[in-house]
């Protein structure tokens, strides 16, 4: 991976901890017809970045009532070329870190928070640049085929 990825998913990993550390936790976001009708979305944002960053962070709170997990496998958006769902967190030498992964786990009965110092998920290669207030579509889809769509709000960092 190039030199200028790492700048710009460092950037963008700097820009996502911002709006937690000043107190911006959004707003409920609302489920827009949603197939799987037991897992609701909560508080979607999306962080702003300055136009020559074609990357940023997502986060939304996952609340599942129903008796088994639901498992999160993909986002999509029509404003990102891809996403990646991702973890942060520290290795054995204690250095802290971002890494894909393929899915993620809604705890029966519990909630998935994402947020900059743990689960969250990437938006990779914007399309156009973002403004603060404009919500975006995002898809989630969960293993079984179920999808869930969710209106974000582009927040300042």
């Amino acid at each position: 991976m190039s030199h200028r990825f790492f700048l710009a998913l460092s950037a963008g990993l700097l820009l996502t901890v911002l709006p937690v550390a000043a107190g911006h936790t959004g707003h409920p976001a609302p489920a827009a017809r949603t197939s799987t009708a037991a897992v609701r979305a909560l508080g979607a944002q999306v962080v702003a970045v300055p136009p020559v960053i074609t990357e940023t962070s997502a986060f939304v709170s996952l609340h599942n009532p129903g008796a088994r997990p639901a498992v999160l496998s993909g986002v999509q958006t029509p404003l990102a070329a891809h996403s990646m769902l991702m973890l942060t967190g520290r290795d054995r030498q204690g250095l802290s870190g971002m890494r894909s992964v393929a899915r993620l786990s809604v705890p029966a009965r519990g909630t998935l928070k994402m947020g900059p110092d743990g689960t969250h998920i990437m938006l990779m290669g914007l399309k156009r640049p973002l403004k603060v207030g404009e919500r975006l579509t995002l898809t989630l889809s969960f293993v079984g085929g179920q999808t869930l769509k969710v209106q974000a709000t582009v927040r300042r960092p």
